[in-house]
């Protein structure tokens, strides 16, 4: 039960001032409620240009899914709108995180002690239709991060591989 309890902490609030915005992760951001998050950006990316923050200030903790998800979107506001992603108040962990896969160079981190309270209301977890759609997803998100540099072609390749033989397995 009390897993459970620790489970509802984990969330994301979305806001919106004008232009911006805001998505706050709360808790743990993992491959368990990152879909949660990719459903509120692609949905950003399909209407008018905003400036996207997210706020890691209260994120305890990413895992290698979550990170590539942060790349992905990166890579995706860049192109699509020619403007960084900014991450606000990141945690040292997500710090550490960005740092080491070299995300960091692609998204702009604000630190910022002023930041207003957008008011927020927490976004309804989705979760995904099966495991074949997890897996992929998962897969995509670790590939991304290998396309980023040399380094982590290394560091998730195994992981990669696991994934792929899964899928094939499933298909």
């Amino acid at each position: 039960e009390h897993m459970e309890d620790n489970m509802s902490e984990n969330k994301y609030l979305y806001g919106e001032i004008e232009n911006t915005a805001f998505i706050k992760a709360i808790g743990n951001s993992t491959m368990k409620n990152s879909k949660t998050a990719s459903d509120i950006l692609d949905k950003l990316l399909n209407g008018e240009k905003k400036e996207i923050i997210l706020d890691m200030s209260e994120c305890k903790y990413m895992d290698s899914t979550f990170l590539g998800l942060i790349a992905k979107y990166a890579m995706e506001i860049k192109m699509k709108w020619n403007v960084n992603l900014n991450v606000l108040n990141p945690t040292k962990t997500v710090s550490e995180g960005l740092k080491q896969t070299g995300i960091e160079k692609f998204i702009d981190i604000i630190v910022s002690s002023d930041v207003d309270n957008v008011v927020t209301e927490e976004v309804k977890s989705n979760d995904f239709g099966s495991k074949l759609e997890k897996s992929k997803y998962i897969l995509d998100m670790h590939k991304t991060l290998m396309n980023l540099n040399e380094e982590n072609k290394e560091t998730f390749k195994n992981v990669v591989d696991l994934m792929e033989k899964s899928i094939d397995s499933n298909d």
